[in-house]
């Protein structure tokens, strides 16, 4: 049977005036007899009900000083992530403009080199423009007839000959690589001296023409201009043989297949040789 509220609030009334007489009892006993050990009880259950409610209000208080100084912390790291990042993705624009720097300091040095050994005046232009398609290989450089650029002048890349000009505007030309279907090069084996025409096959590639079976050429032969063109100066080189065949009877020439010195699709910079027929060295 439940016990009426009005009934326990007397109980607990009760307990508590007994436990409070209590203690002043021990308390004046001990003050009467002078003694400290009688006063030891009441001062430890003070002590104790002090230290259980300060443990009360400093725990919550402790937690959540935890709490803010976890977040404190977790801004920072995070704020020093970010200003990583930062510095990793410019540390990486710097790599990207010095490795560039380099590649074109190589291909400019390059450049130099293939002019050192020609005689007249040359101009370093860049490739701005690509048409790479079946039968068609040409590309388009910064640099026309403001700037002295002619139809038909040769131009160079540091491996060998690259083209020639077939249209010069104002500011901009046009050059078709050897390897356009319709490039043709006087040319002629380097060690051999057996002379054809190299033509290009529009697949990126060319062939050595008009070369007699019987002929000696190898795999691996270097290909070099003639000078007998009109346009090309003499000992440039165009390539090298990546294959010999004979077809039959019925044929009179071979089949030659001359793999390019330069690689075409990937022309950044090249070299214009400004005079309609430059001297190399060797023919001053």
């Amino acid at each position: 049977m439940p016990v009426p509220k009005k009934k326990s609030r007397k109980i607990g009334a009760a307990l508590v005036a007994i436990i409070a007489a209590v203690l002043v009892i021990f308390a004046l006993v001990g003050l009467n007899f002078r003694s400290v050990s009688l006063l030891v009880p009441v001062d430890s259950v003070f002590t104790d009900m002090a230290g259980y409610f300060q443990k009360g209000i400093s725990n919550p208080l402790q937690w959540v000083r935890h709490v803010w100084d976890s977040y404190v912390n977790l801004r920072n790291v995070k704020q020093q992530n970010n200003a990583y990042r930062e510095e990793i993705a410019r540390l990486r624009q710097e790599v990207i403009r010095y490795r560039e720097a380099l590649i074109e300091n190589e291909q400019l040095r390059g450049l130099l080199g293939i002019r050192e050994e020609v005689s007249g005046r040359t101009m370093v232009a860049t490739i701005v423009g690509m048409d790479i398609d079946s039968w068609v290989s040409s590309v388009t450089v910064d640099k026309g007839r403001m700037n002295g650029v002619r139809r038909d002048m040769v131009v160079l890349a540091p491996e060998g000959v690259a083209g020639r000009v077939i249209k010069a505007g104002l500011h901009f030309s046009r050059v078709m690589l050897i390897s356009d279907y319709n490039s043709a090069v006087g040319a002629m084996i380097q060690s051999s001296r057996i002379r054809g025409i190299v033509k290009g096959n529009g697949r990126g590639g060319c062939t050595l023409e008009y070369v007699e079976k019987g002929q000696d050429v190898e795999t691996g032969d270097n290909v070099i201009t003639s000078g007998t063109d009109g346009i090309f100066p003499r000992g440039l080189l165009l390539g090298r043989v990546s294959s010999v065949k004979n077809l039959g009877e019925s044929t009179l020439f071979q089949t030659i297949e001359v793999e390019p010195a330069v690689d075409l699709k990937g022309l950044e910079k090249v070299l214009i040789l400004l005079t309609e027929r430059p001297l190399l060295e060797q023919e001053r």
